[in-house]
């Protein structure tokens, strides 16, 4: 079972009102999917997700393979959504993409220009750890 710690305050998304937060472009990072290992992207790998306002687009490759709306919303049930250990105030906003209220529930978190998403069920080897690390703001 994973643990997610931090011991000092930092620049996150802690609340609605700092969702413009994840504006701008990020560069994936790493991905670890299930009982998958992780997988380390190299700068420049082309796998990017765009944020303004409320529409987003990701590309893969250097190509867009998605675009649409999203929005951030408040939602504490991370604890029983991911079965991770999760502290206190991390990962306490939800993103829904293309208002899919129907699949499972995404948690983002943004510390120090790293946007991480966490979904699916980590105990029942179903979670998905996903982080980016942001390239450039777009306000």
């Amino acid at each position: 079972m994973l643990l997610f710690n931090s011991c000092r305050k930092d620049n996150t998304i802690n609340n609605a009102t700092n969702a413009t937060a994840i504006i701008g472009t990020w560069e994936l990072e790493h991905a670890q999917i299930s009982t998958n290992p992780i997988i380390n992207y190299p700068l420049g790998n082309g796998n990017i997700i765009q944020f303004k306002d409320s529409l987003y687009a990701k590309y893969t490759n250097g190509n867009i393979v998605k675009s649409g709306y999203y929005v951030i919303i408040q939602d504490t049930s991370v604890v029983s959504e991911v079965g991770l250990i999760i502290p206190a105030g991390k990962f306490t906003n939800r993103i829904i993409f293309d208002n899919d209220l129907i699949s499972k529930k995404t948690f983002i978190q943004i510390l120090n220009n790293k946007l991480t998403f966490l979904s699916g069920f980590f105990p029942t080897d179903g979670g998905s750890d996903i982080s980016y690390i942001r390239k450039e703001n777009i306000r």
